[in-house]
């Protein structure tokens, strides 16, 4: 029988699981929740109508991200691995030129069913969370804002990207052309005076608020512009009565840095894993 994923049992499952190995699994809860039922990559295993597995995939452009799990009673029998072989087939495999699974650094589970997939740990990233007893930011400054994005901003959004991450341009610029235009607003515009000089992405979801995809222009750093901006998306998300985290990769030192300056404490790791089985392997498997 084929069953229609229903959100709130991936939810139960996730917490269920989390429980189990008092981890926190990064499963992009507002791609989940804004994806249109004709878009959606996710797959599932149920059990006399139990949901016991999900498998949630992220486009990201020429990349994907793959992040799932398993009931802790219905583990050690192939349920996972046997979701990973249908999620990874030939098209997938030949649309990507770099596929990720993440998971949390601290669950055994992963690491075990790790050594036996192909896959490589490839970086990781901290999960940081705001506390204000650490903060030594300074007042906000008057000349920084921020704007909603629009469909206008596109490009810009993706220059940013590429100043700020080192992501292939014309690949940013799809990224953002593709997004569901209701997303768009998630991402601010940094304003310094009233001209475009950065961008964020905050979102807010049970009472936490993840702020992503920071970057102040190459153009305008090293005058505390970043520490600004940073201390005006605090101050408007404490105000909200959300907690206030955000992710660092670990070859980031500068980031680390300012983030560790303004409040923001390591709480926990999510590790990446890049896919090593080859094209050619992934195609003759379909077949």
């Amino acid at each position: 029988m084929i069953y229609k994923i229903n959100l709130d049992e991936v939810m139960l499952l996730q917490k269920e699981c989390e429980a189990h190995e008092d981890i926190v699994l990064k499963l992009n809860w507002d791609t989940l929740n804004s994806r249109k039922e004709d878009e959606r990559m996710d797959l599932a295993e149920y059990r006399d109508g139990k949901l016991v597995a999900f498998l949630g995939k992220y486009d990201f452009g020429s990349s994907i991200e793959i992040c799932g799990m398993v009931h802790p009673d219905y583990r050690k029998q192939g349920i996972f691995t046997s979701l990973l072989k249908k999620g990874l087939d030939a098209e997938t495999v030949s649309k990507y030129s770099r596929i990720l699974l993440n998971a949390p650094a601290s669950s055994p589970s992963a690491k075990l069913f790790l050594k036996s997939a192909p896959f490589v740990y490839d970086f990781s990233e901290y999960q940081m969370k705001y506390d204000k007893n650490g903060d030594s930011m300074k007042p906000v400054r008057a000349d920084i804002r921020f704007r909603g994005a629009g469909p206008d901003d596109v490009q810009f959004l993706a220059g940013m990207d590429t100043d700020g991450f080192g992501i292939d341009a014309e690949e940013a610029e799809e990224y953002y052309q593709t997004t569901d235009p209701g997303q768009i607003p998630e991402s601010e515009i940094l304003l310094l005076n009233g001209t475009p000089a950065g961008k964020v992405r905050v979102s807010t979801l049970h009472g936490e608020a993840w702020i992503y995809g920071f970057v102040v222009s190459s153009g305008y750093r090293g005058q505390g512009i970043g520490a600004a901006a940073l201390r005006q998306i605090v101050e408007r998300e404490t105000a909200a009565g959300h907690e206030v985290w955000l992710e660092v990769a670990l070859d980031n030192p500068n980031a680390m840095k300012l983030y560790e300056s303004t409040g923001f404490q390591v709480i926990r790791a999510q590790d990446y894993y890049l896919y090593t089985a080859s094209k050619k392997t992934a195609e003759s498997s379909a077949t």
